[in-house]
């Protein structure tokens, strides 16, 4: 029997990585859909399959689906800063809008949308008992951040064709990651903030809360949903740990055996420092939109991908360690200047 194929977009990407190992463990057989194959065939695996798209060509795109069992779109770009804006908007509603016209148009039988938790809401007060899940209403319609207004036009278009598809056509399945932690995250995306803590870097606690998940259970969740035979339409990923960010901080600092920061700072005086640096240098990281999102518990409960798709997180301890072994490892082989 010939292995079922399934195109990947945003194949490079932290999380792309480990889903497409994943895959391969399972026995399928990926396709990567890229935007630089060049930059790709140095990253993944030497017999990987590469078809180099730019997922806002919409009739390239569903070229690169033609024969394919099913479609995985991991594809977008986060960022907070107003530079990014216009682009934020193109990759994350252009690509989405693109994805979902062509799975369906190349005759793709399952579609899984990677949406995010930033999509679905968040809690303004640390309520672990009061977890977003599923049913949430969104509650951050007026918050002045491009990145989350356009992950939730995305988000509303793939929960719309997921609802279509229990009826006819392609199948649709809307997956909703919480912070992604683990290992082999080679372009930083969340080990920074590891790094950060364990290096001493972090001059203040932040406020607000986080669900960390790790990326290795997040993709076996992906080969679940491929899976399940009648999946719900749209899944929150999420581990069972809601922790304020003084205490994910701590935590870490522990394992790391460093002391974390004991200082922190108001919300409103940590967004009018933040606006400050933004004015100052508008292509940094410190942005406003940024300590707008950072006040927010970013709290979430996974039970229905718990009952459907069997998703099992390690304790974070294990995460956290394997993570700073990796930047351990990463450090040791990083030529010194």
């Amino acid at each position: 029997m010939s292995q079922k194929r399934v195109a990947i977009t945003g194949a490079t990407g932290f999380l792309g990585r480990h889903v497409l190992s994943a895959l391969r463990t399972a026995g399928r057989r990926p396709v990567a859909v890229v935007r630089d194959a060049g930059a790709a065939r140095r990253i993944l695996p030497d017999d990987m399959e590469i078809r180099q798209v730019d997922i806002c060509d919409g009739a390239a795109l569903t070229t690169a689906f033609e024969g394919m069992d099913a479609a995985i779109h991991l594809a977008g770009m986060v960022s907070v800063n107003k530079r990014d804006d216009r682009e934020t908007y193109r990759v994350n509603v252009t690509g989405a809008r693109n994805f979902l016209r062509a799975v369906e148009e190349s005759g793709v039988a399952r579609a899984l949308f990677t949406s995010t938790t930033s999509a679905v809401g968040a809690l303004s007060r640390p309520e672990p008992g009061a977890a977003c899940d599923e049913a949430t209403a969104f509650n951050l319609a007026a918050e002045p951040v491009m990145y989350i207004q356009a992950k939730r036009t995305a988000h509303e278009m793939a929960l719309a064709a997921a609802e279509q598809s229990r009826d006819k056509g392609t199948r649709h399945v809307v997956l909703s990651p919480s912070f992604v932690l683990g290992p082999d995250d080679i372009n930083s995306n969340t080990s920074e903030l590891i790094d950060a803590i364990a290096r001493r870097a972090l001059p203040i606690c932040p406020g607000g809360g986080l669900n960390p998940i790790d990326v290795r259970d997040l993709a076996a969740a992906y080969v679940s949903a491929l899976d399940h035979p009648d999946p719900a339409g749209h899944y929150i990923l999420a581990s069972g740990e809601n922790l304020t960010l003084k205490e994910f901080i701590g935590r870490v600092a522990q394992l790391a055996h460093v002391t974390p920061p004991r200082l922190s700072l108001p919300n409103a005086l940590v967004i009018a420092l933040a606006r400050g640096a933004e004015f100052i240098h508008p292509g940094g990281r410190l942005t406003a939109a940024g300590a707008r999102l950072g006040r927010y518990y970013w709290y979430f409960d996974a039970a229905l991908a718990r009952r459907d798709l069997s998703l099992r997180c390690r304790p974070l301890d294990d995460t956290v360690k394997d993570t700073l072994a990796w930047l351990r490892d990463k450090e040791s082989r990083t030529p010194k200047l």
